[in-house]
């Protein structure tokens, strides 16, 4: 089993467009983020944090933290966008989402000096894929207050791709799936896995926190080649709850045991993205041998 972990480093500008971390500390990121790359220093894994590209530009903490991203690029961790500045994505237009998601990679790039492959949509937002049966209400209607949703989960990946990007987290629950489960004619099955569509890598995220419910997926699944994603929030991190780092350390404590016996393993999303267009082009080239 592969397991992802990924951070939404959303910065002061994430926190003014946020609907509830207004009185978030102004340095939570900051600290949060220093803390948690000494607990993935101490256990050896590497994972992706999005970064809202303003945070990259040059000017004065904590608003502009540069220093600090190229740092966690240093330590070996995927630097990928959320944004440039962590607007609400469903209501924007084709063209203000295209420029937006330009804008961070390009702020990302000149800071860090590499390319930026990867994409964490602000608020997990959108959720709507029509394509894969999911639909909210809430964004299509704009009960959120930000107004009517026009971009859907493909939409986006459509821009993203036009943007340069090659894969994006992605959180969406198929409602026909749902309820034939909750009327129990139909069983469980394992935790969505990354797909191609339209050329764009769709990693689909599973748990939030690091807490009780990551430890029993983990475990349910650690003798299995799936992939598993987990996310949290650097301004959660010097907080006593299942995204701090006190939470991080006791799970990955957790797992190294499963990992010193190869049945664990950790990836960043760009790794899981390159296995997966990997996966498909064999299938592929399997499927047009056949037919040969």
């Amino acid at each position: 089993m592969k397991i992802s972990i990924s951070f939404d480093y959303d910065s002061p500008a994430g926190y003014r467009e946020s609907f509830h971390l207004q009185d978030c500390s102004p340095t939570a990121d900051l600290d949060g983020t220093d803390a948690l790359l000494k607990a993935l220093a101490k256990h050896d894994v590497r994972t992706t944090f999005g970064v809202v590209g303003k945070v990259a530009l040059p000017g004065e903490a904590p608003d502009h933290c540069p220093d600090q991203i190229r740092a966690i690029r240093a330590a070996g961790h995927e630097v990928a966008s959320h944004s440039m500045y962590h607007r609400f994505i469903p209501p924007m237009s084709d063209r203000e989402l295209l420029d937006d998601v330009v804008a961070s990679r390009r702020a990302l790039e000149n800071c860090t000096g590499e390319r930026v492959t990867g994409f964490i949509p602000p608020f997990n937002r959108p959720m709507q894929f029509p394509a894969h049966g999911a639909v909210s209400i809430s964004e299509f209607l704009g009960l959120h207050g930000r107004g009517r949703g026009r971009q859907t989960i493909g939409s986006m990946l459509r821009i993203l791709r036009e943007g340069g990007f090659g894969w994006s987290r992605v959180s969406f629950s198929n409602k026909v799936q749902l309820a034939l489960r909750r009327c129990g004619l139909t069983s469980e099955q394992g935790p969505a896995q990354p797909f191609l569509h339209h050329g764009m890598v769709a990693i689909p995220l599973h748990v939030t926190g690091f807490g009780e419910a990551a430890k029993s997926l983990v475990e349910r699944l650690a003798d299995t080649d799936l992939v598993v994603t987990l996310y949290g929030h650097p301004n959660q991190a010097l907080e006593d709850n299942d995204q701090g780092v006190r939470a991080l350390a006791d799970f990955l404590d957790h797992v190294a045991a499963s990992r010193l016996r190869n049945r664990v393993s950790f990836c960043t999303m760009a790794q899981i993205a390159e296995l997966t267009k990997a996966i498909s082009a064999l299938s592929e080239e399997r499927q047009q041998a056949s037919v040969n």
